[in-house]
Formats: C-alpha cells, sequence, structure tokens
C-alpha cells in the first residue's frame, strides 16, 4: 500500500506541467517528496513535489494522468487523498465525500526508459557534469530561465521540422538560441550567462523541437546549464533536472 495526501491546487500546478505529451506518470513517494521521472528517446526530466504527507511510502501508476487531474480540478477541497495497494491495482483518489478510482497498469510508458538514463545522468553528475557517456560536457554556466520558458511558449511562430541551435561562448557570458529560415522567419533569443567553466569560444549543439518543448519543464529561476559540442544540454534546478538529446544523438 502507497498512500499519501497533497495540498490539491499545489498538486495540480506539478501535473498539469506533465500534460503536454505525457500520458501516464509513475510517482515515488518516500520521506518527504514525491519523486517524478519521465524519459523518452528526445529527453529526461526529474522533477520533485514537496507539499506532500507520506503516509505509507511506495509507488504510485498514475495511468490516466488527464481523468486525475479532472477529478482533481473539480473538487473544492483543499487536500487530496491518493492510495493504490500495488502499482498495478487501481488507485483511488479521494476529496472529501468524493472518490475516483481508475485502473492501473505496470507498463508506465513515461517511466520505461528512466532507470538506464538516471544511471547515465548518475555517473556524470558524480564526475562533475564533466561527461555524459562518452560526450564530453566542455562548459559550464548559470542563467535565468524566464527567457527561455517565453521562447517556448513561440515555437508554434515556426515550422513543425524546424531544428534549434543552441549556442553558449563563456568568454562572453552569453548564451543562444536561433531557429527558423530568412525566409519564412526566424526565431533569436539571447540571455546572460554568470558563474561560467569552458572555452573563450562559441559551443553550440543542435535539437529537434524537442528542445523548446522542455523548456517548458523548467522552473522560472535560476539553472545551472552544462553542454558541449555536440552533445546532450542538461539543466539543473532545486526540484528540476532536464536532459534534451541532440539531434545527433536522437
Amino acid at each position: 500500500m502507497t498512500k499519501i495526501t497533497v495540498n490539491k491546487s499545489e498538486f495540480i500546478s506539478f501535473l498539469s506541467v506533465f500534460t503536454k505529451g505525457v500520458p501516464d506518470l509513475r510517482l515515488d513517494c518516500a520521506g518527504s517528496r514525491v519523486t517524478v521521472e519521465v524519459a523518452y528517446a528526445s529527453f529526461y526530466l526529474r522533477k520533485y513535489f514537496f507539499s506532500v504527507q507520506v503516509i505509507e511510502e511506495g509507488a504510485i501508476h498514475i495511468a490516466d494522468l488527464e481523468k486525475a487531474l479532472k477529478f482533481m480540478k473539480a473538487t473544492k477541497e483543499d487536500n487530496v487523498t491518493l492510495r493504490q495497494v500495488d502499482t498495478h491495482k487501481p488507485l483511488h483518489i479521494e476529496a472529501g465525500g468524493n472518490k475516483l478510482q481508475l485502473p492501473s497498469t505496470n507498463d508506465i510508458e513515461s517511466a520505461s526508459k528512466a532507470v538506464v538514463i538516471r544511471s547515465l545522468l548518475k555517473k556524470c553528475q558524480e564526475g562533475g557534469w564533466a561527461k555524459f557517456g562518452d560526450a564530453n560536457l566542455s562548459t559550464h554556466s548559470s542563467l535565468m530561465t524566464r527567457d527561455l520558458i517565453s521562447f517556448a511558449n513561440m515555437r508554434g511562430i515556426l515550422a513543425k521540422d524546424t531544428d534549434f541551435k543552441l549556442r553558449i561562448h563563456c568568454g562572453e557570458e552569453e548564451i543562444g538560441i536561433v531557429a527558423g529560415k530568412a525566409a519564412s522567419g526566424r526565431l533569436f533569443t539571447t540571455i546572460p550567462a554568470t558563474d561560467t567553466d569552458g572555452p573563450a569560444t562559441t559551443v553550440d549543439s543542435m535539437f529537434t523541437d524537442a528542445l523548446p518543448t522542455c523548456l517548458n519543464y523548467l522552473d522560472d529561476g535560476e539553472a545551472r546549464m552544462h553542454m558541449g559540442r555536440n552533445t546532450v544540454v542538461i539543466f539543473e534546478q532545486v526540484t528540476t533536472l532536464l536532459m534534451v538529446v541532440d539531434v545527433g544523438d536522437d
């Protein structure tokens, strides 16, 4: 049995981040937090949720995220309780006198690749973010994410098959993204980088539209960015760890 009680409004905000293209979630509930990992071929995301009372530790599988959110949004209660006897057993969500039962499964699409990528990221972190697999992450910098999140919401201006070039120049303390073509419209963003560590030259990687899509997962605030030439990019925050796979490795 796994059982947690959460602040409804904060939990809805937390889960709503995942609604674009993520149909299901695995929640690992232990100590004073809930951990969610999402992993696909193009990106990996780990987020923590702290406004929770973990009554019984374990894992919860939300096999239908859309229905779970609809139920929670409809209730007037401040807190919601989720309980599940086992991950393949029905999920029960309770809000006051209202209860929702959803079928579950051990085949959670969004978490199927998480174990492998988690292991690689652990080695990368233990090595000071210097290498991801065989790729050298030669640049490290801090940045504020607000303009990146805004950039993500401008994605619809460009064609669907657009690639995105992410670059950093540690010497000039500048991070930029450019996408699109002169004939149909180009989109640029440039933001300051601080506490940089890397060569005093431009280092860049190319990404599919997974990059702007995933930038929406970042928290509004400071992030630490790790990237090399033609490598993945990793954004590190207090409650969020995001890795986006470059075009060459996708």
